[in-house]
């Protein structure tokens, strides 16, 4: 506007400039909290999970925990209570500790202690009923049926001890593949010798994608006690 305008318009253009002004300082504050709202959600593949694992059997609840996991990296309750101890690993060759969060201390532990009832469940994505198979030593195993089980979509693989025994014990796995191929539930059936059958169940629920890196860390602060293992 030239200068030689009244300077009553003058003004007037001012005050039309201050709200443009005003509107992109808003969005350059804002700016990196619509980056977050654009990124995409979370994947166990990728992010890792939590959730809640029970193992019941005969009508009867034989654990309840809550399991993080991302990659090679683990975290296993001792039960499902806030402050509960907890038995985690960052790395696969790692040091496994022992985390009590109400007295704040730590120990070691062992693998042993680390995968206490999960009685070879498998943790990470993309479950691979072939790896499983080759796992077993067997090359005899099939894709039972699918099924939903807690809201999920399952794949469903059935495997036997010993394919070629009849009434071998088996296994089933329960594979989620909108969860990125998570296994959700596991069977065990061992048929009895009079006629009936034991049957075990390791389920999977209350799964949320993403698990902060830091949960598989001793928390700072925390003291070092003596070797542990529950």
């Amino acid at each position: 506007m030239s200068a030689n305008a009244p300077i009553g318009a003058r003004l007037a253009a001012g005050r039309r400039r201050l709200p443009s002004l005003s509107l992109l300082a808003a969005f350059l504050v804002l700016l990196p909290s619509c980056g977050k709202m654009l990124s995409p959600p979370p994947q166990p593949r990728t992010d890792g999970y939590s959730g809640l694992l029970t193992v019941r059997a005969g009508g009867a609840e034989l654990a309840k925990f809550r399991v993080d996991v991302r990659g090679e990296a683990l975290r296993r309750t001792t039960a499902d209570a806030k402050d509960a101890p907890y038995f985690v690993r960052e790395s696969a060759a790692g040091p496994v500790w022992e985390v009590d969060p109400a007295s704040k201390s730590y120990r070691e532990a062992t693998e042993e202690a680390l995968f206490a009832h999960l009685d070879d469940f498998p943790l990470g994505a993309d479950f691979n009923h072939a790896a499983e198979a080759n796992r077993r030593g067997i090359t005899k195993y099939h894709r039972e049926s699918d099924a939903v089980f807690a809201g999920n979509a399952c794949a469903i693989w059935r495997y036997a001890d010993d394919p070629e025994v009849l009434n071998s014990p088996t296994t089933t796995y329960w594979m989620a593949p909108a969860l990125g191929g998570v296994v959700i539930r596991k069977v065990r059936t061992v048929p009895k010798d009079d006629g009936t059958e034991e049957v075990t169940y390791f389920e999977l629920t209350h799964l949320r994608a993403g698990v902060d890196p830091e949960g598989f860390r001793v928390p700072e602060g925390f003291r070092k006690e003596g070797t542990g293992g529950r």
